[in-house]
């Protein structure tokens, strides 16, 4: 796919962020988690994991696009992130980050409160993320201060918990581990502190076990019957960007092993168009959400799409790449466009592959149905869309360079 095709691809879902999801004043309490089709609603949630991703979003575009014009939007989002965390040093959960606050401000229901071990794992990178794309104290330091928190709960097992309540509890599986490990080993790359290295290494001996000979993780649903929604190619692929991270920052032939069977099962998920299908007929018992004719978009390819250009920079391989280059012209290809102006220049959450078609829904055992045909995300799907088409784009801009 042409450059300037994936940037307007990048550039309509930003035009959508700033015209329709974007709290009071220029996003002052940051970026709404997405809109719900079909019942005429604007979630009223302003997620910290989310509003992360948008913020590296916006970093990355200022350099691969050479402007400055989300200047400000980006810094009140990082603004907004500072003031989410909890930074009340008297408090059994400081440096955390809750689930989310209503209209980016208030606290109308507990479930806000809860701390989501996945959430706060994507939030370290997203943070370091951005302080290595333009150094940024502020930003490293609030890494420091999660990292620390998380660290100081990890279990003798590897995985991160503590049964206080609010502490989510499908603490097990492979999702709620591996952006966390991932994350801490980045963090003592970058501040030569050697106990976030050990636990890291420690909780990636955890993620290990989870994975199976074919190479797939075995799901949360499949370890405590959670997250029926969420479908087996989600962790397996988030499991290729870990051990894409794992195997750049230490070298271990483990983890390059692990790297080779993750990726080649997510290699043989994507579909002829590029998507990559939830899973395959031999694997319907993994998930609730077991459609192989389905392409998620929430859970799944924004992050498929990071983990493939990961992969690619850790093992070399041109396959990686290839994938995600097709993988970034299929995004672009379903955008949304000429549906709304409510969402145009987004991405629904459900796609069929066969039908090509939105399709599908993630209501499986989850009354607020997050993902499907009817959602339409900031974080998560939008986000990781864009930063993966990013990455490519400032690849390609290199090579260039290069030459």
């Amino acid at each position: 796919m042409q450059q300037e095709s994936l940037l307007t691809s990048v550039e309509k879902c930003l035009a959508w962020i700033e015209g329709q999801m974007l709290t009071f004043n220029g996003g002052y309490n940051g970026v709404y988690e997405r809109i719900r089709i079909d019942e005429n609603i604007r979630v009223n949630w302003v997620r910290p994991d989310c509003n992360t991703e948008i913020a590296r979003v916006l970093t990355l575009y200022k350099q691969v696009a050479g402007s400055s014009k989300y200047d400000a939007l980006s810094d009140n989002i990082k603004n907004w992130l500072g003031r989410a965390q909890n930074n009340d040093a008297m408090s059994a959960w400081y440096g955390s980050f809750p689930f989310y606050l209503v209209d980016g401000h208030d606290w109308y229901s507990r479930t806000g409160y809860y701390v989501y071990q996945n959430d706060n794992g994507r939030i370290l990178l997203g943070l370091l993320h951005m302080h290595e794309l333009a150094p940024d104290e502020k930003l490293l330091n609030s890494a420091v201060r999660l990292a620390d928190y998380w660290v100081s709960i990890q279990r003798p097992e590897g995985y991160f918990y503590r049964n206080d309540g609010r502490t989510q509890a499908c603490y097990q599986g492979p999702d709620f581990v591996g952006w966390m490990a991932s994350g801490l080993l980045k963090l003592s790359t970058i501040t030569g502190n050697e106990a976030y290295r050990a636990a890291a290494l420690k909780a990636f001996d955890y993620f290990l076990t989870l994975q199976l000979e074919d190479g797939r993780m075995r799901t949360t649903y499949e370890l405590v019957k959670g997250e029926d929604w969420r479908p087996l190619s989600s962790e397996t692929a988030k499991a290729v960007y870990a051990f894409s991270i794992a195997y750049a920052e230490t070298g271990d032939a483990k983890f390059a092993a692990a790297l080779e069977k993750a990726g080649g099962y997510l290699l043989r998920l994507q579909h002829a168009d590029g998507g990559i299908l939830n899973n395959d007929a031999q694997t319907k018992d993994a998930s609730l959400q077991n459609n192989e004719e389905l392409c998620d978009l929430v859970y799944t390819q924004g992050f498929a799409l990071m983990a493939l250009y990961e992969a690619w920079k850790a093992a070399g391989d041109e396959a990686y790449l290839q994938a995600a280059e097709k993988l970034a012209g299929f995004l672009a290809s379903i955008q949304c466009s000429g549906e709304s102006p409510l969402w145009d220049g987004a991405w629904r959450g459900s796609y069929n592959a066969v039908t090509r078609q939105w399709d599908g829904r993630a209501n499986q055992n989850n009354h607020i149905d997050e993902g499907g045909m009817y959602s339409v995300y900031t974080g998560w799907c939008a986000s990781t869309i864009m930063y993966g088409m990013l990455l490519l784009l400032k690849e390609r801009q290199a090579t260039s360079a290069a030459k």
